[in-house]
């Protein structure tokens, strides 16, 4: 992360919208580890996982932020919003939705060494 704004666009929700989401599904630990064992990674599973997370997607509360560092963060989740856009779209295998998109992330911040690691550079 560059910098707290960067940080804080990835907020999704709260710990009730946690809730919500893992509709009461128990825990990973260290001695339940159930993913490593589970079936639980199918193919486009995150086409059915990441939306359904985005829409308990709030704001975070803020305390004694400036106008401009609320721009920032929003610049920076839009950002954000539209590379799993993209991602959803090379997932359903469309190929110019996800080369509009992702080239307009490019765009918008080359620099960022997850998007660049995601694309190969």
């Amino acid at each position: 992360m560059g910098s707290t704004a960067a940080l804080l666009a990835t907020w999704v929700t709260d710990r009730a919208g946690l809730e919500r989401f893992t509709a009461g599904a128990l825990a990973v630990t260290d001695d339940q580890p159930r993913i490593e064992y589970a079936p639980w990674v199918r193919s486009q599973e995150i086409t059915r996982v990441l939306p359904a997370l985005l829409d308990l997607r709030q704001a975070p509360v803020l305390h004694n932020a400036d106008a401009a560092f609320g721009a920032r963060m929003d610049r920076h989740q839009r950002r954000l919003m539209q590379f799993y856009r993209a991602s959803l779209h090379a997932y359903a295998g469309d190929r110019a939705a996800w080369a509009r998109d992702i080239r307009e992330v490019m765009a918008g911040d080359s620099a960022n060494p997850y998007y660049r690691w995601f694309i190969g550079q």
